[in-house]
């Protein structure tokens, strides 16, 4: 018989059971020892505890005296950087202030090397130094902000651009230049008075550098003082352009404003801020060309019809004369046929007109491309009436005796897509794309005859009349 201990009593061999005063003994120690282990547990769990508390303690302690180090850093660093004069002291009642050292006649301490005991103290609250300094600190920001609204985006037209001052304009070769125009070219020093008026044009470019030079030589063989330009452009890619006129003499000046529908934005830069710079100014797109009809300059023409208020010019409208597509020739020699003065041959926007404004009555930003809203005088056509809808972009009367807008809307019907179709008008919109008004455009080829703006255009500059030795194959 063999009896074998473990931890949990005695295993029987060949089943045998063992003496009873052995498994007595066995089941008192096994019940000891289940007695035992809670207690080892809540101890453990007690000192687990403790030890968290005491780690939480160690830490709130640490980060408050983290944070008194660095309100001590903080003093010392305000109190060394500051000014000798102005150092942080201790009093003796131990409160921080800010002692200012001040000499019979004045004169501040300027470095730590002059006697410091030598100079009475004025106690000043740190409070309001920080409030001086906050002070000094908005005056200086208000200083910059006046300046950017003088020479950046902020302009006095309100509208927000890229503010670039232009380059002066070549005088001397300016001189020069007067000479290759009929009536020469008008004097830059001359302002607008009661005696000496004079008229200025403005228009928005996008992608149309291939017509630009004729539309602005045109209009200064007018006699335009100057012309304002809103590039369009994403990238302000007139600017070289503009920069090589004015080196040549030419009173031009571009204003950059990309985006969509920037047309009405672009009349209001041009009126807003020149306004005071000349006594009129027209707003043409770069496909609309005045023609005088009574008149050889355009300050002419105005000091007999416009006394006030903005004046109505009508629309005579250019088709594509049978040409196809794009041709290096002048607009006004490639495009003589327009619509005629009967109702079935007239253009479905026979109506329409742009406006030429007296700028001191300008009313503020247009409610329409077609027409300036004004605060005194309102809309006039050249026979000093005319019956205008409510935004004035339409005059059913459309007198066209005195002057007329040749308005080549169309160009080749290439032209006309790519402007239109691919590239888009100015706000951003699809024109006449469809397959019906393709065939209506390739149609609309004029009926009645007009080479006046081409005549014009050779008479006072008289360079293109080169022009007339090249035929449009296109």
């Amino acid at each position: 018989m063999h009896f074998e201990f473990t931890g949990s009593g005695y295993n029987t061999m060949a089943g045998i059971d063992p003496p009873p005063d052995v498994s007595t003994a066995a089941a008192t120690a096994t019940a000891a020892t289940t007695s035992i282990r809670p207690i080892r547990l809540r101890s453990i769990r007690t000192l687990f505890m403790i030890s968290i508390l005491l780690t939480c303690m160690m830490a709130a302690f640490l980060t408050q005296m983290a944070g008194m180090s660095h309100e001590q850093t903080k003093m010392n660093d305000q109190s060394s950087f500051a000014a000798p004069h102005l150092q942080l002291r201790h009093n003796n009642d131990s409160s921080l202030s800010l002692s200012l050292g001040v000499t019979a006649d004045n004169d501040i301490r300027r470095n730590l090397s002059e006697p410091e005991g030598s100079l009475p103290s004025q106690a000043i609250n740190v409070t309001e130094l920080g409030e001086k300094a906050a002070q000094k600190y908005e005056e200086k920001k208000q200083q910059e902000q006046q300046q950017q609204q003088q020479q950046s985006n902020n302009r006095p037209s309100g509208v927000v651009y890229e503010y670039i001052e232009p380059p002066p304009i070549n005088l001397t070769a300016r001189a020069q230049l007067s000479n290759k125009f009929r009536f020469g070219l008008p004097d830059l020093t001359h302002t607008n008075t009661n005696k000496n008026t004079t008229t200025a044009l403005c228009g928005i470019v996008k992608d149309a550098e291939a017509y630009l030079d004729e539309w602005v030589d045109y209009h200064f063989g007018l006699g335009f003082h100057s012309i304002y330009l809103i590039d369009n452009s994403d990238k302000h890619e007139l600017k070289s352009w503009q920069d090589k006129r004015r080196n040549a003499g030419y009173s031009v000046r571009v204003l950059p404003k990309p985006g969509t529908h920037r047309q009405m934005y672009g009349y209001h830069m041009c009126a807003a801020e020149f306004k005071n710079d000349h006594a009129f100014m027209a707003f043409f797109d770069v496909d609309e060309f005045l023609v005088l009809k009574k008149h050889i300059r355009v300050d002419d023409m105005l000091a007999d019809h416009l006394k006030e208020g903005s004046l109505a010019i009508s629309w005579f409208i250019f088709g594509s004369g049978g040409t196809s597509t794009y041709a290096p020739l002048p607009v006004t020699k490639r495009f003589l046929y327009r619509d005629g003065g009967w109702k079935n041959t007239r253009h479905s926007h026979w109506k329409n007109v742009k406006s030429i404004l007296k700028l001191e009555d300008y009313g503020n930003y247009p409610q329409s491309p077609h027409s300036m809203k004004t605060k005194r005088g309102g809309w006039k056509d050249t026979n000093g009436g005319g019956t205008f809808d409510k935004i004035g972009s339409v005059n059913e009367d459309r007198p066209t005796d005195v002057a007329v807008i040749h308005h080549y809307k169309y160009l080749s019907p290439k032209e006309f897509y790519w402007k239109s179709c691919v590239r888009k008008t100015v706000d951003d919109k699809f024109k006449g794309c469809s397959s019906d008004q393709q065939e209506a455009v390739d149609s609309f080829k004029g009926d009645v005859f007009d080479d006046s703006a081409w005549r014009m255009l050779k008479k006072n500059v008289p360079k293109y009349a080169m022009y007339d030795e090249f035929e449009d194959f296109m």
